[in-house]
């Protein structure tokens, strides 16, 4: 038998190696919407299609994201009324009622009918693209790229990266570059605050650079005077000011959102005096430090902890401490770091220079208006410029600000940093503002001297403890809370004994722990309390020059000292307290 007349098996048909071809049934994406085609084959073996079957509008699924949590999406891209989208959508939810409505809520018409919706899912999680996408909860620095919370990204690069965090509309630009210049950034030139304002804004993104911590600063001052104006200019680098701008009205929940939202970014909180003490308390630290509360996850253990990085510029008519103090709540040397009070009050309200304008008013409403015009632009400038500057680049603006100081103490220094901060991005963010070189370090100097001046040089909690010591003796140093030095009886509010002096010498006070450690410190560290009041000698003059001595009680009925004031002094021999 001839090799042409040989049989046909498996072994010399290489047909014989595949199945038959089967029709199954597909999905088709096209502008009028996601179609499902079914399939059939009739007795002669021909392929049939069914009508298509509507499922949806269009949606383009482009890809598969991971995020940081290990948590797998698909990426879709549709079009709505007005322009072309993206969004990671969990597959975990895909064919959830939370999914449908995520996806109608974003102008996607989804048709009703059971069958009709999980074929629409089968489809969500098996067509498409698998191109790889890295999903990020949060706007900022991802990687070398910068994300703004409207989702856009700065400086894509080869790593695909989508945005699945929320808001961010506001993060828009509005004129050009060149507008926001003439009519925004030029009128900061000579102005302190308005540069503090541009200052803080635009060093919020080197925060990561430099690894710095958060921070920020409380602008207080009359009504009128400027203050939101201020903040204004200073959001009108990242988007709409008015829509950007918050106020203090909120929790501290809500202000942890902002701050979420607005990672490695700027945020601004108006008008202290619509808050509670103890919101604003919490949001001082909470917010500043950049840790969400632990909360428990609906399954079972904890929800991840997010994370976040900003600055915080804020506006009100009293300083922080003094806010606080008003309403019985204290402020304590952290938080006074986090977000130090500079006073507003320049020459004409915030202003030093009116640039020809009549009045600080008139300014004001100049830069309102302009800020709804323009904005936008120089972020996104500042941005891309930021991509070929060095952390040591950075650093050395930094550092240089900070050669121009005195010496300061653990507090103070780190106070400082943030105003150097804000003034190297002044410095290297010439080009895009529009200022002359100088002009940033100037104005922000200038801040710096009168925050420096109004807290004096020392420690934020040597000077409560001061304050707290002064504030008691004025208010009992001659009432009846402190016994003559030879009395024998005491009242039940007794707070120590008064020892009379010479005619040409000072009353001696020797205040019993008790009352010292709880009225006095209220709970500060006695020894350290003691070491700080002994380096002020300013106490004494403090609480009209009459000497304090303080003592600890012993096991026997003697009061021995432990620390004093007096130049002359000896052991009383009165009876124990």
């Amino acid at each position: 038998m001839t090799a042409q007349h040989q049989p046909q098996t498996a072994a010399n048909y290489p047909a014989a190696d595949f199945e038959p071809v089967a029709a199954r049934p597909y999905f088709e994406c096209k502008s009028s919407g996601v179609y499902y085609i079914h399939t059939e084959t009739d007795k002669d073996g021909r392929i049939i299609e069914k009508p298509p079957l509507r499922l949806s509008d269009q949606i383009d699924i482009i890809g598969r994201g991971i995020d940081a949590a290990g948590g797998h999406y698909r990426i879709i891209r549709w079009r709505d009324a007005h322009t072309r989208r993206t969004a990671a959508l969990a597959c975990a939810d895909i064919g959830t009622p939370q999914s449908w409505q995520r996806l109608q809520g974003c102008g996607i018409t989804i048709l009703s009918g059971r069958r009709k919706r999980e074929l629409l899912a089968d489809y969500l999680q098996t067509g498409g693209a698998t191109t790889p996408y890295t999903v990020a909860d949060k706007a900022g620095w991802q990687g070398s790229a910068y994300i703004l919370p409207n989702g856009e990204i700065v400086n894509q690069t080869s790593e695909k990266v989508i945005y699945n965090g929320t808001g961010g509309q506001a993060y828009t630009e509005a004129g050009g570059l060149k507008d926001w210049q003439d009519n925004i950034a030029r009128y900061a030139a000579g102005n302190s605050r308005l540069l503090l304002a541009l200052g803080t804004s635009l060093s919020a993104p080197l925060l990561h650079i430099l690894h710095e911590a958060g921070g920020g600063f409380h602008i207080c001052g009359d009504s009128s005077d400027g203050k939101t104006t201020a903040a204004l200019v200073g959001l009108s680098v990242w988007g709409q000011p008015q829509t950007l701008k918050k106020t203090w009205r909120g929790t501290d929940l809500g202000f942890s959102n902002f701050a979420l939202e607005r990672n490695d970014g700027f945020l601004v909180l108006d008008e202290i005096g619509e808050a509670g003490p103890k919101t604003v308390s919490k949001t001082a630290y909470s917010v500043i430090n950049g840790t969400s509360k632990a909360q428990g996850a609906k399954d079972g253990g904890n929800r991840p902890d997010q994370e976040w990085l900003i600055l915080l510029f804020s506006t009100g008519e009293y300083s922080m401490q003094a806010y606080m103090e008003r309403a019985g709540e204290p402020w304590e040397a952290g938080q006074a770091v986090r977000l130090p009070s500079v006073s507003a009050a320049a020459r004409y309200g915030i202003y030093d220079t009116l640039h020809g304008f009549a009045n600080g008013a008139t300014l004001s409403d100049h830069l309102q208006q302009a800020a709804a015009q323009y904005h936008g632009t120089a972020a996104r400038a500042w941005l891309a410029k930021l991509q070929t500057l060095s952390a040591d680049t950075v650093r050395a603006a930094q550092a240089a600000f900070l050669s121009t100081l005195p010496d300061l103490d653990g507090q103070a220094a780190r106070v400082a940093r943030r105003f150097a901060l804000a003034a190297a991005a002044l410095e290297l963010s010439a080009e895009i503002t529009g200022l002359a070189a100088g002009i940033g370090t100037a104005g922000i100097k200038q801040c710096f001297e009168d925050w420096f001046a109004a807290n004096d040089v020392g420690k934020h909690e040597d000077r409560q403890i001061i304050r707290s010591m002064a504030a008691f003796m004025q208010q009992h140093a001659h009432g009846m809370r402190f016994a003559d030095w030879h009395s024998e009886y005491t009242n039940r509010d007794h707070a120590g004994y008064r020892r009379e002096g010479e005619p040409n010498e000072k009353a001696e006070y020797w205040i019993i722990p008790a009352v010292f450690e709880g009225e006095i410190l209220q709970g500060k560290d006695t020894k350290k309390s003691l070491h700080r009041t002994a380096r002020h000698r300013v106490a004494v003059q403090a609480v009209r020059r009459q000497t304090l001595a303080i003592q600890k009680i012993q096991q026997r009925p003697l009061l021995r000292p432990t620390w004093r004031r007096a130049a002359r002094f000896r052991q009383p021999r009165v009876k124990a307290v």
